[in-house]
């Protein structure tokens, strides 16, 4: 995957800029594992998707909604001269889209991550998350 252009440069107040990237693919759970290393925290959902939120070293900061080819970058401004770099080499770690995953495959995988965020968040005590992911399953 790629960086295809930087749609808006933003300076924030307290020294840090924010920067909204436009990739050239969508950012997949697979994708999100890899720009993660699977540290990441789901902030919420919006457009029915899920919204994440990645922090790096060196106070840099990504965030994007699951299925999306957006993702923004807030940063110190002192560290714009190489964050383009750091970040076009990270994004690359990002195979391109196959087309292969199904609609089922795709929900299913959304089912499994929104259960896991449930279960990691303990909000479950009325709901046997164990049971329902043995439902999906099968």
């Amino acid at each position: 995957m790629n960086i295809i252009k930087v749609l808006r440069r933003q300076e924030l107040n307290d020294g840090y800029l924010s920067v909204d990237y436009l990739l050239s693919g969508h950012v997949t759970l697979e994708g999100l594992d890899i720009l993660s290393q699977r540290a990441y925290t789901i902030t919420g959902h919006q457009y029915l998707s899920p919204c994440y939120q990645i922090q790096k070293p060196e106070n840099i900061q990504i965030t994007g909604i699951l299925q999306s080819s957006v993702i923004q970058v807030t940063f110190p401004a002192y560290s714009a001269g190489y964050i383009e770099e750091y970040l076009s080499a990270l994004v690359n770690l990002i195979p391109e889209e196959q087309h292969a995953n199904s609609f089922v495959q795709t929900l299913f995988d959304d089912i499994k991550m929104i259960l896991r965020s449930k279960l990691q968040r303990k909000n479950s005590k009325n709901l046997n998350v164990d049971t329902l992911s043995h439902i999906f399953v099968e």
